[in-house]
């Protein structure tokens, strides 16, 4: 890679670690589609792009993940009760969507992750935060958990992202504050992306034959990206007090909204006749 192009990978993990310290998300949402369109531009084969994009997220995670889990266990945020009986149904669904993804073409996952993107901006742009934290009688039984893992882990795996997007609203559920749903649901991810990263790794289903990878992580993107997304994790959360919590959401509906549509144009689902990159 030229030296431009490293930079672009550097900035693209700044920007992913300064998203999740502003809004507390993790960076998939913005590092898959990012590394998609890097991965394009430095010529790698086109019909291993999205899956690439999304074994080399899944391997970034790790690090970001196991930063933030120990942040927020000192915290006392996690509720080590609910890891332990959901953990086996991530797992499984994690490998699960994974082999279902390595057997889809790349313009399948880029359309699938698009429609994703486009309908987490839309609920960002409209949904409306409620005052009061909805209060329940507590965790669901194991089966009913399990199950839920297994959601969490299935759109993990295929996706190459984190399960927030669905064990937030249910750790609110089952009764959780809003910081230990937050924590707990960071434990998550870990576990996610050590699952993710060995199955995109061992359950390519076939040789990429792309230098400097390993199944479907490229390792320039990780060790290019991983440093500096905990670099810019800290200055995202430093200027969280600074810039209005609704206001940062809109940007960050608005950004997913663009990269969406840039992404279901590559299906020749929308016409786009702007490049994003």
């Amino acid at each position: 890679m030229d030296p431009f192009s490293l930079g672009l990978f550097a900035v693209l993990g700044i920007a992913a670690g300064i998203l999740a310290g502003l809004l507390g998300i993790g960076g998939g949402m913005l590092i898959v589609p990012g590394l998609f369109y890097l991965f394009d531009l430095i010529q790698l084969p086109q019909g291993s792009l999205m899956h690439m994009a999304a074994g080399s997220s899944m391997c970034i995670m790790i690090c970001t993940a196991a930063s933030s889990t120990w942040a927020h266990h000192r915290q006392n945020h996690i509720q080590w009760s609910i890891f332990r009986t959901i953990i086996v149904g991530i797992a499984v669904g994690v490998v699960s969507g994974n082999l279902l993804a390595n057997r889809m073409p790349t313009q399948i996952l880029e359309l699938i992750f698009g429609i994703f993107l486009l309908a987490v901006s839309t609920k960002i742009f409209f949904e409306k935060k409620s005052e009061k934290e909805e209060q329940t009688s507590g965790t669901p039984g194991i089966v009913a958990t399990s199950a839920v893992g297994m959601m969490i882990g299935f759109k993990s795996g295929v996706l190459g992202i984190g399960g927030g997007a669905l064990s937030v609203p249910f750790l609110l559920y089952c009764g959780l504050p809003m910081k230990q749903a937050s924590g707990t649901s960071a434990s998550f991810t870990l576990p996610i992306a050590i699952v993710g990263t060995l199955s995109f790794i061992l359950l390519s289903g076939h040789q990429t034959d792309i230098p400097w990878s390993t199944g479907y992580v490229y390792w320039p993107a990780v060790l290019l990206v991983a440093p500096f997304t905990m670099l810019g994790a800290p200055l995202g959360a430093k200027f969280a007090g600074i810039v209005a919590p609704e206001k940062l959401r809109t940007i960050f509906a608005g950004l997913l909204l663009v990269i969406s549509v840039r992404m279901l144009s590559g299906t020749g689902l929308i016409a786009w006749d702007f490049p994003l990159v």
